[in-house]
């Protein structure tokens, strides 16, 4: 029986503590206890659902003596992540830094969350940490580590390798309160990057799209169909019906057809207000899959009609054309739809906050999203990096910090680099992956120079 040392009172004058804390997620901390212990830990500092190692993490450092150490392996999500905002400012009161690192997923073995390291003292002190950041490959940390003793002991200030890189920044937070450690080549972008957003030369992603999570159907197995069924579907049930976009729909630039959802719903709502209005409508789906998932369907929270989707999202009933992306991925993974027909369900339509000229606005910000240069733009941007380290959550607060251009502008629009770019999308949406990579010599030329 090991009991849960959270729930247990601990000493406070510790001089070194050095731990690897349990990365639980907060949905494997089974029982209320628990639960409890973390949230109690945690205190003020308790937002959305933390990993516990955060309130180990936390706890540690109240436990330390006047001029005490730590040293803590951490779940890389603690250094970026909004919900542990609060969490991050609490512990830059009362410890000073020393160190952060990056060292990925492959660094204990069958791991598959992506850890961190980070070392600090007490008191606190104005101090700026070393940045330790290595890419997530086999081997590397173990590498970059072994670097990193060899820099102090030889009162070197970088290392700077390909797969790793070591340095002091000017700031800390490097960027918007994150904690998340960069590539010293990273780091020199963002400062250049920044000035061009002080200076107006680019906006935030924020300001030119709302990013709008997809459908959720809250069951599986009823809604979707495939091509044939929806081809041998009766012509007068075809309407009920949208081509839906979902992991398998979106491949540089393009975007296919393979799958449609059941979405009855038109600009006032949903269609049918009964069932019998249903049944008579469209006999065949309701017989085949709706009728028979009675009884499942019912059991989903919040819905008011069975027959309809848990959220349909009310911003798709009126068709438009939209960008639209996977949930997760990388500048392979948005794609333009010009019909308007499409809906999303596992990924973002990227709807613009204002609206645009024309068409060709939409060609442009998709030749700039699947451009390799964006994914250097996820990198430094993200706060959410997938295990593997080339795939980023493309939601709304991972990505609404992102300088691009701005197609309202007058400058921007009447460029020689925005025709180019229209092109270059215009080409990707037809399956032209090859053009991809000229759309950074464009960028590193026009809109983000001097890097």
């Amino acid at each position: 029986m090991v009991d849960d040392s959270l729930t247990e009172p601990w000493e406070t004058d510790y001089d070194l503590i050095l731990m690897n804390p349990p990365f639980i997620s907060w949905e494997l901390l089974r029982t209320k206890e628990a639960r409890d212990a973390v949230k109690d830990t945690l205190g003020k500092n308790f937002t959305a659902k933390p990993n516990q190692a955060s309130a180990f993490f936390y706890k540690s450092i109240q436990c330390l003596n006047f001029d005490g150490v730590i040293g803590c392996i951490i779940p890389s999500s603690l250094l970026a992540l909004d919900s542990y905002k609060k969490l991050r400012i609490d512990i830059s009161d009362l410890l000073t830094i020393n160190l952060i690192g990056k060292l990925g997923n492959f660094v204990f073995e069958d791991a598959l969350t992506d850890a961190s390291l980070i070392v600090g003292h007490k008191p606190k002190t104005n101090h700026i940490p070393v940045m330790l950041w290595t890419r997530n490959e086999k081997g590397i940390a173990q590498n970059a580590l072994r670097d990193l003793r060899k820099m102090f002991y030889s009162n070197l200030s970088t290392v700077n390798e390909k797969d790793y890189s070591v340095f002091q920044p000017i700031d800390f937070p490097i960027f918007n309160n994150s904690w998340k450690p960069i590539s010293l080549q990273e780091n020199e972008l963002l400062k250049v990057i920044e000035r061009f957003v002080t200076e107006k030369r680019l906006v935030r992603l924020e300001e030119i799209f709302s990013v709008q999570l997809g459908i959720r159907q809250g069951i599986q197995d009823v809604f979707k169909i495939s091509e044939k069924d929806f081809s041998d579907m009766p012509n007068n049930e075809k309407k009920y019906f949208r081509p839906v976009i979902d992991n398998d729909s979106i491949k540089n630039g393009e975007l296919f057809r393979k799958k449609y959802i059941w979405y009855p719903y038109n600009s006032e709502g949903i269609i049918f207000k009964n069932e019998s209005e249903l049944q008579k409508s469209s006999p065949s789906f309701y017989q085949a899959s709706l009728k028979p998932n009675e009884s499942r369907l019912k059991l989903r929270k919040g819905i008011t009609e069975w027959w309809g989707l848990a959220r349909p999202r009310n911003w798709q009933y009126i068709e438009d054309q939209r960008l639209f992306s996977k949930e997760f991925g990388n500048s392979d993974s948005f794609a333009f739809d010009d019909t308007g027909k499409f809906v999303v369900e596992r990924g973002y339509a990227w709807t613009p906050q204002k609206k645009f000229a024309d068409v060709d606005d939409f060609y442009f910000y998709l030749a700039i999203f699947s451009s390799p240069f964006f994914d250097k733009l996820l990198s430094i941007y993200s706060s959410r990096q997938l295990a593997g380290g080339k795939w980023y959550d493309l939601g709304k607060k991972h990505t609404d910090q992102i300088p691009i251009p701005n197609v309202h502008s007058l400058d921007v629009k009447e460029s020689s680099s925005y025709r180019m770019l229209v092109e270059i999308g215009q080409q990707l949406s037809k399956g032209n992956s090859y053009i991809k990579t000229m759309s950074d010599d464009i960028l590193t030329k026009y809109f983000y120079p001097l890097l």
